[in-house]
């Protein structure tokens, strides 16, 4: 007797609906997701954040473009931005041109997403920029960055700053 109702159960659990299949495959998709190790990817980011400090100080606005996906916005205050990796690169050639440039930022916060695909970094800067006498800007402001992970590299597709007060 004992076989007959297995049986029935295992027909029973077998015969489950396809919404029961999706709720199962997303579980597994969570716990999947939950293995990624987020404080690793935030060093990531953290080391690109770097790598990209210092392409701004050699003024290397071919390297700084490379830090930005395909489809990526490049947001300054007062601009109506700028898409895509060459318009990009070319708006930063012309922060470049003459005199000093530093630029130092203090990332605040670097979050990535539990998927492991998109971050986002919210931050402090401070910018010198001396193109002659009399030529000579300082300021600071925040900043956000949105990263997204494309072909398992992080890359930048959001960037926006603006000046804080009386700076």
């Amino acid at each position: 007797m004992r076989l007959p109702a297995l049986l029935i159960v295992l027909a029973l659990f077998s015969c489950k609906s396809p919404g029961d299949r999706t709720a199962l495959r997303d579980t597994t998709e969570v716990q999947s997701q939950a293995r990624v190790d987020r404080q690793a990817e935030e060093q990531k980011i953290r080391g690109l954040e770097q790598r990209w400090r210092e392409a701004l100080t050699a003024k290397d606005s071919a390297a700084v473009g490379g830090f930005y996906a395909n489809d990526s916005y490049y947001l300054p205050q007062g601009s109506d931005g700028y898409q895509g990796p060459d318009k990009i690169r070319s708006r930063w050639t012309s922060e470049f041109t003459g005199g000093k440039f530093q630029l130092e930022r203090n990332p605040k916060k670097v979050e990535v997403a539990d998927a492991g695909d998109m971050a986002y970094e919210v931050g402090s800067y401070n910018v010198s920029v001396d193109k002659g006498p009399g030529r000579k800007l300082d300021g600071g402001g925040n900043y956000v960055t949105v990263w997204k992970k494309e072909n398992g590299d992080w890359k930048t597709v959001a960037y926006i700053w603006n000046r804080g007060e009386g700076r």
